[in-house]
């Protein structure tokens, strides 16, 4: 199945003023996400399941929370935060 990435409105607002490294960088996961959304590059299951879970961007400076919803192959972004 080919997955496609989504990044619900909540984190769209999020991405204004995100430093062009962060981005770069979430950017890359979605896509590495996309080609295996159970990639251990995102770690344990948030609340809520084993389709939520989240990783770390720029060295810490950021935080992503995902959720993958298979039957739609769809990776969403539901959470977004960086300290800039």
């Amino acid at each position: 199945m080919t997955y496609r990435a989504w990044i619900e409105p909540d984190a769209v607002r999020q991405v204004h003023g995100i430093p062009d490294d962060v981005f770069t960088e979430l950017v890359r996961l979605l896509a590495r996400v996309c080609d295996d959304p159970y990639d251990a590059v995102l770690s344990a299951a948030r609340p809520g399941g084993p389709s939520r879970r989240g990783a770390a961007l720029g060295g810490g400076r950021g935080l992503v929370e995902v959720g993958v919803a298979g039957g739609a192959g769809v990776v969403g972004v539901s959470a977004l935060a960086w300290i800039g």
